[in-house]
């Protein structure tokens, strides 16, 4: 049922009105997420994923904050999507470019875009390393202004 209404949602795009909220389905094993929100430069936007909600990276549980190295990543630290942010962090960006990433974890608020375009969301690891994670958060995207 989720595959179903994810790529129904796919084949639409829209803004959101202020004072709305929506929620978009963020897979740890996809490269991008498309969230079908096109943010618009001047408008503000809040970000949060609940606490209780978890995704894997090999085994590794955590929430939308991600985990940090052990002596055994911290090699691979530079190799990240964006390497200052921590393992399987939720991370957006306008467009399918880590030009404009934002941190988002699991809050951000008053983000207010540098240029408009489409929303998206990855977790942060490896390029080549998206076979191995498991797990789906719903993160709400609210407009407030």
């Amino acid at each position: 049922m989720a595959h179903i209404f994810s790529t129904y949602r796919k084949a639409r795009s829209s803004s959101i009105s202020v004072g709305c909220t929506a929620y978009v389905c963020v897979y740890a094993n996809e490269r991008w997420n498309d969230s079908d929100i096109d943010v618009v430069s001047g408008q503000i936007y809040n970000f949060a994923a609940p606490a209780s909600e978890m995704w894997a990276d090999s085994g590794k549980i955590c929430a939308a904050d991600g985990y940090s190295s052990d002596w055994l990543m911290r090699p691979w630290e530079a190799f990240r999507r964006v390497p200052g942010a921590k393992w399987l962090q939720l991370i957006g960006t306008i467009g399918r470019s880590t030009r404009a990433r934002i941190a988002v974890g699991s809050s951000l608020t008053d983000f207010l875009p540098p240029f408009p375009g489409r929303l998206y969301f990855f977790a942060n690891d490896l390029p080549w390393m998206y076979w191995n994670n498991k797990g789906m958060l719903a993160i709400r995207v609210t407009r407030i202004q």
